[in-house]
């Protein structure tokens, strides 16, 4: 089978205003999932840096129940490798509440870097990995179609500076705060009677403690959709998010 599961409790830090997990939450279970997946078959980001390689997450993608659990409860995270090439590879995941309910599924694409030169190689090469593939689990991905990120009325946007709170141990801005910081700009008013149904995250750029970095948000209201755009201060794309509410 070749498919990795962990159960958690959710906690207040998981939960919105209405008592449900967030799709950041999911974010972050989803990471931590694939880590224990990846730690067991000690290819994990911690057992590569030994190596001098690591990993680097470029695309996330969730579809969300119209209701997610609510605190307390639990959930249960699968993860699985669904697609594997020379240098990507697909990691598809499915969340099940307590009564074994789909609550939110998707995809993920990875890449192995080399710390030194910053290039892309081969994850293939690494047999405890490429072991890790079950050919049962196939399923062929499609490059998602983010929609051009331009200026437009209504548009808003905010200044940060990315803090040592907010940094994985690589030390720059971790996914989940990208999406939470992308999100925080969303007018409060467009979002109060509706639920976030998809997400998807196109990681470009790493952003280190202490750099200043722009949000830029704006909602297509007949769409039912919030963009957003997280840049450099030089300009320089960090991280684009395309969502759908309904």
């Amino acid at each position: 089978m070749k498919r990795y599961q962990h159960t958690y409790s959710l906690t207040v830090a998981d939960i919105d205003p209405q008592n449900r997990m967030t799709a950041g939450a999911v974010l972050c279970y989803f990471q931590d999932t694939i880590g224990r997946f990846l730690a067991q078959a000690r290819v994990s980001a911690l057992d590569l840096v030994k190596e001098g390689k690591t990993w680097m997450i470029t695309e996330f993608h969730c579809f969300l129940a119209d209701k997610l659990p609510a605190w307390p409860g639990s959930i249960c995270v699968e993860v699985f490798l669904s697609e594997l090439s020379s240098l990507r590879a697909y990691v598809d995941y499915s969340v099940k509440e307590e009564g074994g309910a789909v609550v939110a599924q998707g995809s993920s694409c990875w890449l192995m870097m080399e710390l030194a030169s910053r290039r892309m190689i081969p994850c293939t090469d690494i047999t405890r990995f490429a072991s890790q593939y079950d050919p049962q689990n196939h399923v062929p991905h499609r490059r998602f179609a983010f929609p051009p990120f331009t200026c437009s009325d209504g548009m808003l946007m905010a200044e940060h500076t990315v803090s040592s709170l907010e940094t994985d141990f690589n030390g720059h801005l971790n996914n989940r705060d990208s999406v939470r910081l992308a999100l925080s700009l969303a007018r409060p008013e467009w979002i109060a009677n509706r639920t976030i149904r998809e997400l998807h995250v196109k990681f470009l750029r790493e952003c280190h403690t202490g750099e200043k970095m722009s949000c830029r948000c704006r909602n297509h209201g007949q769409q039912g959709g919030i963009d957003a755009l997280l840049t450099k201060h030089d300009g320089t794309p960090v991280c684009q998010i395309a969502t759908i509410w309904h």
